[in-house]
């Protein structure tokens, strides 16, 4: 192969590489859910088991590569991060930090229009 013929073929590679690394991810993670109300687990359906957890959504920190937000998950409601199995992080905000955050965005536009 040519230097050019390499770089091609490797570049195409390695899409194909993190497109599978991707889809055995998602199907591990799938396998391996967390037990309903512990971290990372459903909370839409199932309460989390302890206080120190809140229900919330979870989205990836920036400059990690992870995949898409998640929702209604139980997580630590200290630190407001879950880690998933595979090590990947997220920041966490709680439900009812979420009202708040929209009712004062809305008591803030009603402000701006009187």
């Amino acid at each position: 192969m040519t230097a050019e013929e390499r770089t091609t073929y490797e570049s195409g590679r390695t899409e194909e590489v993190a497109a599978l690394e991707s889809s055995l991810a998602a199907a591990w993670l799938k396998d391996h859910a967390p037990a309903d109300g512990v971290a990372g687990s459903s909370c839409s359906t199932t309460k989390c088991t302890t206080s120190a957890q809140c229900c919330g959504i979870s989205t990836p920190k920036t400059g990690r590569y992870v995949t898409e937000t998640l929702e209604d998950i139980c997580a630590d409601s200290s630190t407001l991060v879950y880690t998933d199995a595979l090590g990947r992080e997220y920041d966490h905000v709680c439900g009812a930090q979420r009202m708040l955050v929209a009712a004062a965005a809305a008591v803030a536009a009603l402000a701006a229009l009187v």
